[in-house]
């Protein structure tokens, strides 16, 4: 048995193979053209056979089993007639193991290409070329910011590459663009000591005021926050346990990441107010803030009206986690504390979104140093 192996370099395959105890090395570009396939398609064929098969097919000795030719027809009759929405079902099936609000967003997302394309799903996927991708590409780029251009431009490389993949089509039409001239996302505004005060002193209703002090002395994500339980509050040791999330259909799942399941340290303004939140309740009342199901957006509304009437710039309730991060490292909080309150992966994570609140100390330093030489 001789040894051997086929390989692409460049736009060409090559065969290598040892015989009588001698290297050869041979372009099979003519049996390429025979074979009519795509390279990755005949390196695959080719793979499957002897060694003497290919070398008497390079000959000529031998003519090629008419199946490459057939699985090229197939193929080509697979891409004329696939619609984009039975591709895009196939290509969703793979996201295996994903959350299902995860493939909700993702589902959303693939929506807006299609819509930035003026591409139907009902349309051939054979519609998507390479002019499709330049007005997806401008399009976005004029409507969406760089983090929103980012998860979209992936999301369509992966499709497309899948369609490769799968024999939809020849060849992807996706390519890159620069992101260096992208807008920016909207800078971190977080709220002043002050400000928070000052909200606070304003939330009339009890639940509203318990659920905002909780949101900007915990930095809990609002999901995450909405889907507490008294079970989860241990006021004897001072934490709050984070182990589920409510996603925006009023469903509880798991929360974002495995860094997310945590405990967060039960700080004094959020204990006094859950205390006294869970006294005016009934004893069997296991929700904390969401006594009505799937009542997400009712925070949200009353956070609204509450800046409106303070004067103060619109934001969204999530700032209140931005504004629990910047708060507590500007006040010289350990950032590893805030890290793991916060639930993120690790220090970088806080350190790229958070590190300009961190107050510079004018110190001397390695003071251990002097005098040791």
């Amino acid at each position: 048995m001789h040894n051997y192996t086929v390989y692409l370099r460049g736009n060409a395959l090559y065969l290598n193979y040892t015989k009588n105890s001698k290297r050869h090395r041979t372009s099979l570009n003519k049996l390429t053209k025979i074979l009519n396939l795509e390279n990755d398609k005949a390196l695959e064929y080719l793979k499957g056979l002897s060694l003497e098969k290919i070398l008497k097919m390079k000959k000529g000795a031998l003519m090629p089993n008419k199946e490459p030719k057939q699985e090229s027809q197939r193929t080509a009759k697979k891409t004329k007639s696939t619609t984009i929405a039975q591709v895009k079902e196939s290509f969703f099936n793979q996201k295996i193991g994903l959350k299902a609000e995860s493939l909700r967003f993702m589902h959303l997302r693939f929506n807006t290409i299609l819509k930035l394309m003026n591409i139907k799903e009902s349309s051939k996927v054979s519609k998507i070329t390479k002019e499709s991708v330049i007005n997806y590409h401008h399009n976005a780029f004029k409507k969406y910011k760089k983090n929103t251009l980012i998860s979209l431009n992936a999301l369509l490389k992966s499709f497309l590459e899948f369609c490769e993949q799968e024999g939809y089509t020849e060849k992807t039409p996706y390519f890159k663009i620069t992101m260096k001239n992208a807008k920016d996302g909207e800078k971190i505004n977080p709220f002043s000591l002050n400000e928070i005060k000052a909200i606070l002193k304003s939330a009339s209703d009890l639940r509203l005021k318990a659920f905002l002090t909780t949101a900007f002395f915990t930095g809990l994500r609002t999901g995450e926050q909405l889907a507490l339980s008294w079970s989860d509050v241990d006021f004897k040791n001072k934490k709050i346990n984070i182990d589920k999330s409510l996603n925006l259909s009023g469903v509880i799942t798991s929360p974002k990441n495995k860094p997310s399941i945590r405990e967060v340290d039960l700080l004094e303004p959020v204990e006094k107010i859950l205390k006294e939140l869970k006294a005016s309740e009934p004893t069997s009342e296991k929700m904390i803030f969401l006594n009505i199901p799937k009542r997400t957006q009712y925070f949200q509304l009353m956070f609204k009206k509450l800046l409106e009437a303070l004067n103060l710039k619109d934001r969204k309730l999530y700032t209140t986690r931005h504004t629990f991060a910047s708060l507590m490292l500007s006040q010289g909080e350990e950032a590893m504390w805030v890290s793991k309150t916060l639930g993120h992966k690790d220090l970088n994570t806080t350190y790229k979104t958070y590190s300009h609140y961190i107050p510079q100390q004018e110190k001397e330093r390695a003071k251990f140093l002097k005098g040791i030489l």
